[in-house]
């Protein structure tokens, strides 16, 4: 059998178990790398020195010491401080207090893992809406779709973002200066659907005191220094390339001085990260290499060419976008851009154009997709089960009825915001 012929029945059987979600997405990646290096060293496609390079360090290193980073903020008793402190400030008011609270889901999604957000702060929201006696399932459910929103909004906010910049190397500023305004206008939309939501105080209200925020913080010190580690990092993540060092040192370096200084249990953050994404993300470069290396990506670019070639590419970066979240609704947003990512990169190159518009169609379209299904988007996933935890029942047909207008809106404005970039030459 020829290695194209093998290595696309492997590329079809990896998607198929990716779409069934029959095993673990990270088992999933690591049997894909398995057989991509098995098969890619029989036929002689490369040797088992290859692999390392295959493997993107770098870019899996970065991914992990930003994880652990993430998770020392959250640990660290930041989100719930603000949010309660917050909530104090703004009283009995349910709407405000349910407008605030979607706003800081979006920020803090900038900062830290959309799943850990989506805990703290929807268990901020059930305590309020009980004290305050609002139905807090549909300010909840806002807010995990916010949190994919809040992906855009730094290099290291989404995991398809933290692929694109490490591998492009694009500037930290740039990226903000492309992300931030489209973050704005995409949360402001969402707020446009607060109204709907008709957020009252009711009878249920209890006549009890907001929490007191410094009981959500079990160490202020832990706090503080978290905090100013993680400003820190994103200064020199900024001025990396004045510094002289790389990103994935940098990341690295802070993720040590966090174990160190932060004052939280090492093993408490550990025991906490979700080690499945640098194993998956390690392992799907590895099988792309070998698609890469066995003329696979080669075809599948030869198919798509044509959505990037013929047509103007005000037309095909936002129809890549589209692509992009659709297939991510389905499948997990992480391997639709490693796969993507190569093949935009190699078209545009041998066409000579800036490929700049399409590497955001990627991240823009990876972030805004899963929100599109109820299982497409983890955040979107936990906290269904987190309401249904606590008895309360979201069927699919209720999250679309409310969430898929939301999304379908964000998602056009989307690409409605990548073409006048394009057109203006912004990126």
């Amino acid at each position: 059998m020829e290695p194209q012929t093998t290595f696309s029945i492997i590329f079809v059987a990896i998607i198929l178990l990716l779409m069934a979600e029959i095993e673990h997405r990270a088992l999933v990646a690591m049997l894909a790398a398995s057989l991509s290096v098995y098969f890619g060293v029989a036929y002689g496609l490369f040797g088992f020195h290859d692999v390392l390079e295959m493997l993107n360090f770098d870019v899996v290193l970065f991914i992990t010491s930003v994880l652990i980073l993430f998770e020392s903020i959250s640990r660290s008793g930041l989100f719930d401080f603000i949010g309660l402190y917050m909530a104090r400030k703004i009283g009995r008011r349910p709407f405000l207090i349910a407008l605030m609270l979607v706003l800081l889901t979006t920020i803090f999604s900038g900062i830290s893992a959309n799943i850990m957000v989506v805990l703290l702060i929807g268990g901020i929201t059930l305590r309020l809406a009980k004290a305050l006696g609002f139905d807090g399932r549909k300010v909840i459910l806002l807010e995990c779709i916010q949190t994919d929103i809040g992906g855009i909004l730094l290099p290291i906010s989404s995991i398809p973002a933290l692929i694109i910049v490490s591998k492009t190397g694009m500037d930290f500023m740039k990226y903000v200066q492309v992300s931030l305004p489209l973050v704005v206008i995409l949360t402001l939309l969402a707020l446009a659907y607060m109204p709907f939501l008709r957020i009252t105080g009711g009878e249920s209200a209890e006549e009890v005191e907001i929490d007191d925020p410094w009981k959500a913080v079990q160490n202020p010190t832990a706090l503080y220094r978290a905090l100013v580690i993680f400003i820190l990092f994103l200064l020199a993540i900024i001025f990396y390339d004045k510094i002289g060092l790389t990103p994935a040192y940098i990341a690295f370096f802070f993720a040590t001085i966090t174990f160190m200084l932060s004052g939280i249990d090492p093993d408490e953050i550990f025991r906490h990260v979700d080690w499945s994404i640098p194993f998956f993300v390690g392992g799907f470069f590895v099988f792309i290499g070998g698609l890469e290396k066995s003329g696979v990506l080669e075809n599948i670019a030869h198919n798509i060419a044509p959505l990037i070639l013929n047509m103007n590419v005000l037309v095909g970066a936002p129809l890549l976008l589209l692509i992009c979240a659709l297939v991510s609704a389905v499948i997990d947003n992480i391997p639709v851009v490693l796969l993507l990512y190569p093949i935009v990169r190699d078209i545009t190159l041998k066409a000579g154009i800036s490929p700049y518009p399409f590497y955001w169609a990627l991240i823009i379209g990876g972030n805004l997709g899963g929100r599109l299904t109820t299982f497409g988007s983890p955040a979107v996933l936990t906290g269904i089960r987190m309401l249904e935890r606590r008895g309360v029942k979201v069927s699919i047909g209720e999250y679309l009825k409310f969430g898929l207008p939301v999304a379908l809106s964000q998602l056009a404005l989307g690409m409605i915001y990548l073409s006048i970039l394009t057109m203006y030459g912004l990126i």
